[in-house]
């Protein structure tokens, strides 16, 4: 019987550890601690991974070698400014690490190696060099030996996880299109859970982040896959941007599900055929089979006869149908188009021209915009850092300047997941220290020989890796590293030891304190203060929609809009990070279900008054505009104050209520529209008109109705 993969990895890691120690110790060189960590650090499930993690801390080395020369040449004798820049380098390189999807490694490395360089100035210019070369030279040592290592000694490679992402992503994508069409006909089966949109949804968001991972793991060890990188980010923007136009269509199709579809659309079944066939095709593709499918463009047309017999907002709900639909399709044959040119089998299609990247599809934010929570934590390492200093400089407990290193090094990794208490962290790093502890009073004093430490070193991190994971595992590797100090002139020191296991414990309880007094960090405080802003964000984007069509606004007026935007999309998915993290033991009354109603809600929200923002500029009739005027203005006082309601208290008013009032004023717009149009004589709209009216209409009736379904679910949630 072969070895597990975990037994692999264990054995991986801890050869890599003792190599680098044996190497730097062999050379003599300053302090192997910084090879073993750049080892503990990397070590990840696969080659590609660890390769890119790698070659992200080796170049974050550098600039945090020059911000830490910078910063110590203009205040190395002024503490006060010392702190200034420094903690302004912690603020942007947090900030820069919760902005990057693809190398948030690399800004976490420039901002504690400058704090490891500006903590270490020593007595002499000469010495700080000493220091710097030897940290360059060991943390690439210790990469390039565990690269060598993962790389030869049972590889795990990511061969062929780019193409294995996509092919399931297109599949899930599949069933998805299936379930939306089984709803929007009434032939679909209710009881058949395998096709619930929910859970597909949710398998949808895990598999493009787990293509994202792939792109970067894969494309960092197949020299291939990072010649076609942009076909595959093309692939990757292309089925994001599918998913997000299938969520639209899902969300909107309750407002024609009471019709009769069939005598309304031609070519449905013709429709999600082409469609059935482009996904298989591109799975196919993506296996390496030979391209059978020739592109066809299909359309779902309207009859537009059909469409008299129907009300205002019905006949919008289907405009808006069609046009989502129509992007479905344009998606769909540019993603089977872009497999055509990542599988080397470009086929003329019948389509006249190239689709626009999804990047150009909606215009949108054109103002750069901070994201306030990515801001918040950059301030909270600042400040961590800033109070480390403070305890060092007034009080100077055990661990002395390690405070303000350890508190700037603990922030820049909790900075991401605030969600995660600090306490969790307290339990593990306290145990890892008094084993690591042990090893070192007890064990180490025996070993004369290095053969004998390489044993023990490989040793407790075999143990560390095979037997913990996760949070664990990661403060394990900690305490290896940090509390089994190894040096070539090897002493021992019983008080030194002590009094850095009760540092490491004491900063990270006073990380815990400080959590709770900068900002507290309970998930259920968080979720009602995002459930807040967002109807805060939302009062203010359906405020400007009181700006005549056309009618410029101030610069800070657009950037205000832009960051309200901002704010929109994003707080929906910032809400369902926090509530999975909600302990529903505290919570009797409330279920994680109800949680995820909450965003599903709160992100049908997101895309209806989306929908109606991206319409309102564009050209309409001018009659009916003065003349609706009046009734637009009644529509938006009335939504903007259920906003600012909500913004307040969450579930203030009651859904029934709502619903009857919204209701009314549906039918009475509706009425008023008819006498509207009769004023034109006979007069029919231009296309580009009336396609312009029945959005707008569908809009106001979809932000109504989005309202409506959330004050459903809300009331019955337990904000107390």
């Amino acid at each position: 019987m072969g070895l597990s993969r975990k037994t692999k990895e264990a054995i991986k890691t801890s050869l890599a550890l003792v190599l680098v120690y044996g190497i730097a110790l062999r050379f003599d060189w300053l302090n192997p601690y910084w090879a073993a960590l750049a080892v503990a650090m990397i070590s990840l499930q696969t080659a590609g991974e660890s390769i890119h993690k790698g070659m992200d801390r080796m170049a974050g080395t550098i600039p945090g070698i020059i911000a830490g020369i910078i910063i110590v040449s203009i205040a190395a004798q002024n503490r006060w400014a010392f702190m200034l820049l420094t903690s302004l380098w912690i603020f942007f390189t947090t900030y820069m690490q919760l902005q990057s999807r693809k190398n948030p490694y690399f800004w976490m490395t420039a901002g504690f190696v400058c704090l490891a360089i500006v903590s270490a100035v020593g007595s002499s210019s000469a010495y700080m060099f000493e220091r710097i070369a030897y940290r360059i030279l060991e943390t690439a040592m210790g990469i390039s030996v565990y690269t060598l290592v993962t790389v030869f000694i049972w590889p795990q490679t990511n061969a062929g996880a780019i193409r294995k992402a996509c092919s399931d992503l297109m599949e899930i994508q599949a069933k998805l299109c299936d379930t939306g069409r089984e709803k929007m006909m009434g032939t679909g089966t209710p009881k058949d859970t395998k096709m619930n949109p929910v859970e597909l949804h949710q398998q949808e968001l895990a598999k493009i982040a787990q293509l994202s991972k792939a792109l970067i793991a894969e494309g960092s060890e197949n020299y291939e896959v990072h010649e076609i990188r942009h076909f595959w980010d093309r692939f990757q923007g292309l089925s994001t941007a599918l998913m997000e136009s299938i969520d639209r269509w899902q969300t909107g199709m309750v407002d024609i599900l009471q019709m009769d579809l069939t005598a309304v659309l031609t070519n449905v079944d013709i429709f999600f055929h082409e469609l059935d066939c482009r996904f298989k095709e591109i799975g196919q593709l993506l296996e390496g089979s030979p391209a059978k499918h020739k592109l066809h463009e299909v359309s779902l047309d309207i009859i537009p006869s059909a469409l008299d017999n129907l009300s205002h907002f019905d006949r919008a709900a289907f405009l808006v149908l069609g046009k989502e639909l129509k992007n479905m399709e344009s998606l769909t044959a540019e993603l089977l188009e872009c497999t055509h040119s990542l599988t080397g089998q470009t086929q003329d299609s019948q389509r006249p021209d190239s689709i626009a990247s999804p990047e150009t599809k909606n215009p949108g934010i054109n103002f750069f915009v901070f994201d306030r929570d990515q801001l918040r934590a950059a301030a909270y390492a600042a400040m961590a850092f800033c109070v480390g200093f403070f305890i060092w400089i007034f009080v100077d407990p055990p661990g002395h300047s390690g405070w303000y290193v350890m508190l700037g090094v603990m922030s820049f990794c909790t900075a991401g997941v605030q969600q995660v208490r600090i306490s969790l962290f307290i339990k593990p790093i306290a145990v890892a220290a008094v084993l690591a502890s042990l090893v070192y009073v007890i064990i180490m004093p025996q070993l004369s020989t290095y053969p004998e430490l390489g044993g023990v070193l490989f040793l407790c991190m075999f143990i560390n890796r095979y037997f913990f994971s996760g949070l664990a595992q990661t403060m394990g590797n900690i305490g290896i590293v940090n509390m089994i100090p190894i040096q070539n002139q090897q002493t021992y020191d019983f008080a030194m030891q002590a009094n850095t296991c009760l540092y490491m414990i004491m900063v990270f309880c006073f990380l815990f304190a400080l959590s709770y007094i900068i900002d507290a960090p309970r998930p259920e405080k968080k979720v009602l203060a995002f459930v807040r802003r967002f109807f805060r964000s939302a009062e203010f984007l359906i405020s400007q929609l009181a700006r005549e069509p056309g009618q410029r606004s101030t610069l800070i007026n657009q950037w205000k809009k832009a960051f309200y935007r901002h704010e929109l999309k994003s707080l929906p998915t910032k809400i369902s990070i926090w509530g999975r993290a909600i302990n529903p033991a505290l919570f009797p009354k409330n279920n994680p279900g109800q949680v995820k109603l909450l965003v599903t809600d709160l992100q049908c929200l997101v895309y209806r008054i989306e929908e109606l923002l991206n319409v309102w500029d564009e050209p309409t009739a001018e009659l009916v505009r003065k003349e609706m005027g009046e009734e637009s203005r009644i529509w938006r006082t009335r939504i903007e104050t259920l906003f600012e309601t909500w913004s307040t208290l969450p579930d203030l008013d009651p859904s029934t209520d709502l619903k009857a009032r919204l209701e009314k004023w549906v039918h009475l717009i509706e009425e008023k529209l008819d006498k509207v149009l009769d004023q034109t004589n006979g007069k029919s709209l231009t296309q580009e008109e009336e396609e312009t009216f029945y959005c707008r209409l569908r809009g106001y009736r979809g932000v109504s109705e989005a309202a409506v379904s959330y004050a459903k679910n809300a009331v019955q949630i337990d904000w107390g």
